[in-house]
């Protein structure tokens, strides 16, 4: 290999090594974050609060119901029952259960509205409770293969270390020291490959004197406009 192209294989396993390791990052946040089912759990648990508000409210109409029910019953019982007889007595029984009868279709239909309303919660609990079930499942789904993609960038990294430590023993110490300052002042990318004349990092079209020395190998040409070490290919 050349002395350039030893430099150029150098840059990319340390791309590949800093890369591995961002991803490594990312992931290493996604499999601590549990956001989205922290939000779906809470919401499960708001419709269960709601639910349980909801059958309450229904059985407290239902029981209103019924025991105007025993009421009105109690009042038909006395009004034709023979054991009342005084007419005046009869005729406030008889206006007594009228108004009773028109409570009772009141509290119907206010039960009617509480089951309708207990209903509704019924479902988007269940609703609720599905989504939760599901993205938890998801999620673990999710965080295996995260968990297997992460061993297989620490493998790369490892086996790409490996490579770097063979690809040093083609570059001097003084070409190894102009690489890493180049490779910390242009983040990571000290070298830049020649594109059609052109550097492949900002572009700029350069004199035809350099390609010459670009193209073999063994001189440092470095790019007028950003400085990097061109390298041809």
């Amino acid at each position: 290999m050349s002395r350039v192209s030893s430099l150029f294989r150098l840059q990319e396993l340390d791309l590949l090594i800093s890369r591995s390791h961002e991803r490594i990052a990312e992931i290493d946040v996604l499999l601590a974050s549990d956001e989205e089912v922290t939000t779906a759990r809470t919401d499960c648990e708001c419709k269960e609060e709601q639910l349980a508000e909801a059958r309450l409210e229904n059985s407290k109409a239902d029981h209103e119901v019924e025991s105007q029910r025993a009421k009105i019953d109690n009042t038909q019982k006395a009004l034709y029952g023979g054991s009342v007889t005084n007419p005046k007595e009869l005729e406030d029984l008889q206006l007594e259960s009228e108004s009773l009868k028109r409570y009772l279709d009141t509290l119907e239909d206010r039960l009617l509205e509480k089951m309708v309303a207990l209903e509704e919660a019924e479902l988007k609990h269940a609703q609720a409770s599905q989504k939760l079930t599901e993205l938890i499942a998801r999620k673990s789904g999710e965080n295996e293969l995260m968990t297997a993609d992460r061993l297989d960038l620490l493998s790369t990294i490892e086996r790409t270390k490996t490579e770097r430590e063979a690809a040093l023993s083609n570059i001097s110490a003084e070409d190894l020291k102009t690489y890493e300052k180049f490779r910390r002042r242009f983040d990571g990318i000290a070298l830049a490959l020649l594109i059609s004349g052109n550097c492949g990092v900002c572009g700029v079209d350069l004199a035809r004197s350099k390609e010459q020395d670009i193209r073999g190998g063994n001189t440092l040409v470095y790019c007028d406009q950003c400085g990097r070490i061109l390298y041809a290919g």
